[in-house]
């Protein structure tokens, strides 16, 4: 049965997200910053006929993300439920997306692994890296606008350039890059973090200075800033080659995630 979340199951929802550890830091940063109590964000549990949590279902703006400790839902029930949320991106662990994926028509699936920093000893001397600053705004949000996997969730660089400078300014999220020159050649942020974890995305290392090794220096980096304030860095990937740089610092594999995305999002083919 799934019931909407109130104030009074706030404890029952964050024991059950933190199973999962930081596989769940995205809902476990939203819940911490906006409650149960906001338009933009719903919250569901999931239980069995003796109300024990089987499942905690989020919805922010478009988004809906599903985590459960196991796959014993009840994908009919679930199937009839989703499509009134009206969301254009599905997140969980794998199995359960994948189920789910079955039920919904005209959506992408697409799977990702997600890692967890656990040996710190590995990450590698920072000594070129540093805190992007609000006047590298727009280059941040030109670099990751120049990569098709991140551009289709935007509309404009501008669109990011706006979204970065708040959460700079806010203090919400960190930015490190490793600049050549004065231009910035790789960076590394947190998109998003809650009171234990921080999750590392939107690493890019312009075309012409790839394979150098500097995504290993920044991403080494903004995890030795997230350790200082005892939380526990960890991100998510897709590409192998990507997965076994992240290993060379100290990132082991702790499970399979996938989105089910509208085909708004797929990928253009390069022509």
């Amino acid at each position: 049965m799934i019931k909407r979340a109130e104030k009074e199951n706030y404890e029952a929802v964050i024991k059950h997200l933190e199973k999962g550890g930081s596989i769940n830091t995205t809902l476990l940063s939203y819940i911490e910053k906006y409650g149960f109590e906001k338009d933009f964000q719903d919250i569901w549990i999931y239980t069995d006929n003796s109300d024990n949590t089987l499942a905690i279902l989020m919805r922010h703006f478009n988004s809906l993300y599903v985590y459960s400790e196991g796959s014993f839902l009840d994908y009919e029930e679930l199937s009839f439920f989703i499509p009134f949320i009206g969301a254009e991106i599905i997140s969980g662990k794998v199995d359960i997306i994948s189920e789910i994926s079955l039920s919904l028509s005209g959506m992408i699936l697409e799977p990702s692994t997600h890692m967890v920093l656990k040996n710190a000893d590995l990450l590698k001397p920072c000594s070129r890296v540093t805190k992007a600053r609000l006047e590298d705004c727009m280059e941040l949000a030109e670099l990751i606008f120049s990569i098709p996997d991140f551009a289709r969730f935007y509309h404009s660089v501008e669109e990011i350039e706006r979204g970065i400078r708040r959460r700079m300014e806010m203090g919400i999220c960190r930015y490190f890059v490793l600049k050549i020159d004065g231009l910035i050649v790789s960076q590394a942020y947190t998109t998003i973090e809650s009171s234990k974890y921080a999750t590392i995305g939107g690493v890019v290392t312009r075309e012409e200075y790839r394979k150098q090794g500097l995504a290993s220096l920044v991403v080494s980096c903004i995890s030795e800033d997230i350790l200082k304030e005892n939380k526990i860095p960890n991100l998510f990937y897709r590409s192998e080659e990507a997965g076994r740089v992240y290993e060379r610092l100290g990132f082991v594999p702790a499970g399979d995630y996938a989105m089910l995305l509208d085909h708004k999002y797929k990928i253009p083919k390069l022509k």
